[in-house]
């Protein structure tokens, strides 16, 4: 099967990346709690890029404003979804929609469950694959 590449020209999304001590299910229901979300749990995230790793995920659709946010773990059993960011616990996606990316990060940063959200520059990882879901 042949794997499809994403050109960085294509990208339409943006990621975070959230350091927490938290659990990721306590992590989004903080969230869920203080920043109006609704994200539930997922099936997992299987990377496109090696198939044996899947990270748990959490998924929440704001219909209103038509943007999708998914947080993902960024270390399984077998692995990291992004090795070169070993210390980053969580990576939480947004795609599409309207959304205020300095806003979000303000808001995360305020919750005592988070010790740091950073916006990954996505023009300086290796791959960006990983990231992909499509569901």
């Amino acid at each position: 099967m042949k794997k499809e590449i994403i050109e960085r020209e294509d990208i339409n999304f943006v990621i975070l990346a959230i350091n927490s001590h938290e659990k990721m299910y306590k992590l989004c229901w903080s969230i869920n709690k203080n920043k109006k979300f609704n994200f539930k749990k997922t099936t997992n995230h299987i990377n496109p890029e090696n198939t044996s790793q899947n990270f748990e995920r959490f998924t929440y659709a704001n219909s209103q404003t038509n943007t999708k946010y998914d947080i993902v773990s960024n270390s399984c059993s077998k692995g990291f979804l992004d090795p070169t960011n070993k210390s980053v616990n969580y990576f939480f996606t947004i795609q599409g929609g309207v959304y205020n990316i300095e806003k979000i990060i303000q808001n995360l940063n305020r919750l005592e469950s988070i010790l740091l959200v950073f916006e990954l520059n996505l023009y300086k990882i290796k791959s960006i694959n990983p990231f992909i879901i499509n569901d």
